[in-house]
């Protein structure tokens, strides 16, 4: 990093950046009910609207990670939000349903290739001793990113109109090219990282596959083609990944016990989160006939709990980082179990909330850091599955829902209930296996 570079700046340039892509996976909650009158979106389509976005952002997180590598972060993550800011424009006028699916999508793509190219640029902007409090300010913003969205999606949509949930971002894109471009960092590349890259768009298909599979509740017979599809591309890119030289999942990755209970936390949080802000959000505009400003207002309780949570945290009252997981998931787990049983009342949909916060006040730093710890040569690599097995399990948790409509007139509560077990279930493993440094002993012969 040459000696007039202005880190500052750089932190300004990736902390706008990703506040808008952590505001866009929730930023439609409360404007989707309007976009769906608007533009005659079914069920199916509602669910791509929100998970096509946050499907296609992580399963490309890796792809976008060599790519940046290969190119240089601040090149890559200029052109990541050029993408971000076209795609958002198309979306904000469209004029009709797929018109605003193939913009999220796209959406996806720049968010997939920007984040990593951001995360390794504020990485290399500080080295020393200025780190810790530059990574502070991060992911004191970051934090509360997903609930920001969801108010902020109530006062655009109830002020000027859905549409503005799209526009905002290239307000968005413009602060973050102008702080990159007084940053004056540079950044080196390798191109071997190029090599393999292509990889990525098969993981993308095959979850793409599968995630259509869920959302095909009207024909039995395309589902099951869909899924069958997406096992096969998926297990096509398992294979070719695993005896390529240089895979874009390293397995290693996968013998230490912290780093999988990070994972499996990070994915877990994404079924959870993504969906509830979703599906409580229309229960309180349709069911309880809240307005958008309104029920963005009442979603500020997870924020305040996240705080909340983070401040226990630091005065050391909840253990070891496993520890802090487990409850984190239980927690969450917990919040989910109420939404399963008394989903439509105000009351039980403000706890809910605030105890899904809490439980992600210790998650989501604890996982963060632990999926990082001792990656050696692989921790970009880590840090970009990690967000890649998020996303993926937002995808995840918006189509569980909409599976299950065939079968039940209940279909959010009993997502929710599946959820909530899913949860405890992993909590419960990641508290069993804390104790054991790696997987190495147990399975890691076996590879």
């Amino acid at each position: 990093m040459p000696g007039n570079s202005r880190p500052w700046y750089v932190l300004g340039c990736v902390v706008t950046a990703q506040l808008m892509v952590a505001v866009d996976a929730t930023i439609l909650a409360l404007a989707l009910p309007s976009a769906i009158d608007d533009l005659g979106l079914s069920s199916a389509g509602a669910t791509w609207v929100m998970a096509g976005y946050v499907l296609t952002a992580g399963s490309l997180m890796i792809t976008g990670g060599r790519i940046a590598q290969a190119m240089g972060y601040r090149l890559m993550m200029s052109c990541g939000l050029i993408v971000f800011g076209i795609a958002s424009a198309v979306g904000g006028s469209a004029g009709d349903g797929q018109v605003l699916i193939a913009a999220r999508v796209v959406q996806g793509v720049g968010a997939a290739v920007l984040t990593p190219a951001a995360m390794a640029r504020l990485s290399a902007a500080f080295p020393g001793d200025e780190r810790q409090r530059a990574y502070g300010i991060f992911g004191m913003v970051m934090g509360s990113g997903t609930a920001i969205g969801v108010l902020l999606g109530g006062i655009l949509t109830e002020s000027v109109g859905w549409r503005w949930c799209m526009y905002i971002n290239i307000l968005f894109v413009v602060v973050a090219l102008t702080f990159s471009a007084l940053a004056r960092d540079r950044s080196t590349r390798s191109a071997g990282h190029f090599r393999g890259a292509w990889r990525g768009l098969i993981l993308a298909t095959g979850a793409g596959a599968l995630l259509q599979a869920l959302t095909e509740t009207d024909n039995p017979t395309a589902a099951l083609t869909f899924a069958l599809a997406g096992i096969v591309v998926l297990a096509v890119f398992l294979v070719l990944d695993r005896t390529a030289d240089t895979p874009m999942i390293p397995v290693a990755l996968f013998t230490a016990s912290a780093r999988v209970s990070a994972y499996l936390a990070l994915f877990l949080w994404g079924v959870a989160t993504i969906a509830t802000f979703v599906g409580v959000s229309e229960t309180l505009q349709r069911d309880l006939a809240f307005s958008p400003l309104v029920s963005g207002a009442l979603f500020l309780i997870y924020p305040v709990t996240i705080q909340t949570g983070l401040l226990v945290g630091r005065r050391g009252l909840l253990g070891s980082p496993a520890s802090s997981i487990g409850i984190g998931l239980i927690l969450i787990g917990i919040g989910q179990a109420v939404l399963a049983v008394f989903p439509a009342g105000l009351p039980s949909i403000l706890l809910a909330l605030g105890i899904m916060g809490f439980g992600t006040s210790r998650v989501m730093p604890t996982a963060n850091s632990a999926m990082n710890e001792n990656a050696g040569r692989h921790a970009g690599v880590a840090g970009a599955i990690g967000s890649t097995l998020q996303q993926l399990g937002g995808s995840v948790g918006l189509a569980i829902p909409v599976a299950l409509l065939p079968f039940t007139d209940h279909a959010a509560s009993v997502a929710a209930g599946v959820s909530a077990i899913s949860l405890v279930a992993g909590a419960i493993f990641v508290l069993a296996i804390r104790k054991t440094p790696t997987f190495a002993t147990t399975i890691g012969s076996k590879q």
